[in-house]
């Protein structure tokens, strides 16, 4: 970037505006970003544990509210970056406002000034990341509708689990069906890097970790059915719902506590133990048959205003770069 005025224009010449434009203070700020950067990277390791125990994703507000010593790096980090900026906005309109003077009216000329401008949007979205951002807790999705919390509703249909050859897990994807009140369901796949998002990553709904639940097959006569606690199902004339299920390491291997609906007669509470029948009121016998596992995963909600204005950010650097391209193809003669 210039550095300085040039006659018949109306910057100062020299002076703090020549120090505050000058490429020599952005390319100080840039090695002094990527050094403290380096610092904190080894700071936050070290006192993960300490100091910074509360340091979590692009929050930032842990800083500041509980100020420490330890965290000099990240208070430097904030005035070298507001400096950074500073010098970037500056020395962008210097050079803009003289090609425009100047009658330099070709896109392809503001290219820099666009890239300049992307570099100071994408400063803005971890500001408003670092200090808007907030954990929204877990909600835990099986293979029964479940609400996330948001006024939509989110089952597992599928989950696809990869592992490296040494047992660990490589990648995990699950498959969803999400639905909202008076709208049909709508698939959805989420997986370590690619969260249930809305609103331009507003809003996400990141992969924890998958999971299984626990699942009860109920067998009567010639009915059966498999549920979590909670659900309910038809055996014949009867309404089943299971109450609570457990897996034990006893003799038993697992119980569960069901509620018998039948026409005309009082509910019915019973235990079953894993294959051994128990007779109910009207004669017939229902058992525990078997506890399989259901695929669930266990998914983090999370608000980051910052992302949608890191999109534009994205964005302006593509358009500067692809106007940037455009300085260098031949001109017709």
């Amino acid at each position: 970037m210039p550095s300085e005025g040039e006659p018949g224009t109306r910057f100062p010449r020299g002076g703090w505006w020549a120090w505050l434009t000058s490429q020599q203070l952005g390319i100080v700020c840039g090695l002094s970003t990527v050094a403290l950067l380096a610092i904190g990277s080894i700071v936050l390791t070290v006192t993960r544990d300490g100091a910074s125990a509360g340091v979590a994703m692009d929050d930032v507000r842990v800083f500041f509210l509980h100020p420490s010593p330890v965290h000099l790096w990240f208070y430097v980090l904030c005035g070298v970056l507001a400096l950074y900026a500073l010098n970037t906005l500056l020395a962008t309109w210097q050079s803009v406002s003289r090609k425009w003077q100047f009658g330099m009216r070709a896109p392809h000329m503001y290219a820099p000034a666009i890239i300049h401008v992307a570099f100071l949007v994408a400063l803005l979205a971890h500001l408003v990341g670092g200090l808007a951002s907030d954990e929204r807790g877990q909600v835990l999705v099986g293979p029964h509708w479940t609400a996330l919390g948001d006024g939509r509703e989110a089952r597992v249909t599928d989950l696809d689990l990869r592992q490296h050859a040494d047992g660990s897990m490589r990648q995990a994807s699950a498959t969803l069906d999400v639905r909202q009140p008076d709208h049909p369901p709508e698939r959805a796949v989420v997986s370590y890097n690619g969260p249930l998002s809305t609103g331009f990553g507003t809003d996400l709904f990141l992969l924890t970790r998958p999971t299984a639940l626990p699942a009860a097959r109920l067998v009567r006569g010639d009915a059966q059915c498999v549920l979590s606690p909670d659900e309910s199902c038809t055996l014949g004339d009867v309404q089943v719902s299971l109450l609570h299920l457990e897996v034990t390491s006893g003799a038993h291997g697992a119980m569960a506590r069901v509620q018998v609906v039948r026409d005309g007669a009082p509910p019915q509470a019973v235990w079953l133990f894993l294959s051994r029948p128990q007779t109910l009121d009207d004669g017939s016998a229902l058992r525990l048959a078997a506890v399989e596992r259901r695929p669930a995963v266990l998914l983090r909600h999370r608000r980051a205003p910052g992302n949608p204005v890191a999109l534009v950010a994205s964005l302006l650097l593509a358009g500067g770069l692809l106007l940037m391209w455009r300085r260098f193809l031949p001109t017709r003669s």
